[in-house]
């Protein structure tokens, strides 16, 4: 059974012009470690065109990195690749992640914070992880472990949409009282009628209740 895991993680790499420039978002978009020095990051940073000029202005006095270079201009975001100082290499996690099983999926960046989501082959191999940021200063703090979508929604009998409806409904407030939206405002979320959000929701909760109370009684 793999998990997926949300963290952050107080990571070095260019947090003095992440913090200089908190409104410009940086997404990893490739990671290349080396094995003695040089490792390299491909990476996106979004936000208005006034704050990308602001970040690429900080950036050659960065003492995480020792070069970088644009790859791609478009509107609103930019691509580059940045070569990673000794200061920098400290917050490469990438190797690790590989020796345990864990794969990144998401790694993104605004202000000092530091954000992954990461599939997990097992709590074991996160609880690793962990000990091995520890290890290299870097404060780890998990904000939330749960099953792979594909398994749970095998398991639970539930259709990937199914899954997600029902999902952004408990996300949006929808199963609270009072509720804190509507059907029709999840409905126009997912392009359907509320007719068929709802009866999305139906079918969802009926697959749950079968796969859980139901087959407890069974049991």
């Amino acid at each position: 059974m793999s998990f997926i895991a949300e963290y952050t993680l107080s990571n070095p790499i260019l947090y003095e012009t992440r913090e200089a420039v908190p409104e410009i978002t940086v997404e990893v978009e490739d990671e290349q470690p080396a094995l003695e020095d040089d490792s390299r990051l491909t990476l996106w940073a979004r936000g208005e065109e006034g704050e990308l000029d602001r970040f690429f202005r900080k950036l050659p006095d960065d003492p995480t990195i020792t070069s970088f270079e644009t790859l791609a201009e478009l509107s609103g975001r930019r691509l580059f690749r940045i070569t990673l100082s000794s200061a920098g290499e400290r917050g490469l996690t990438y190797i690790d992640a590989i020796e345990l099983g864990i794969t990144f999926l998401e790694i993104k960046a605004m202000g000092t914070t530091m954000e992954y989501r990461a599939q997990i082959p097992s709590r074991e191999a996160l609880s690793s992880y962990r000990d091995r940021c520890d290890e290299a200063d870097l404060s780890f703090a998990l904000r939330r472990l749960y099953q792979n979508d594909a398994e749970a929604s095998a398991k639970y009998g539930l259709t990937a949409r199914q899954r997600d409806v029902l999902y952004r409904a408990l996300e949006q407030g929808y199963f609270e009282v009072p509720r804190e939206t509507s059907a029709e405002e999840l409905a126009e979320e997912f392009e359907i009628s509320s007719q068929a959000l709802s009866a999305l929701i139906r079918r969802g909760q009926k697959a749950l209740v079968r796969s859980t109370i139901a087959n407890d009684r069974d049991s």
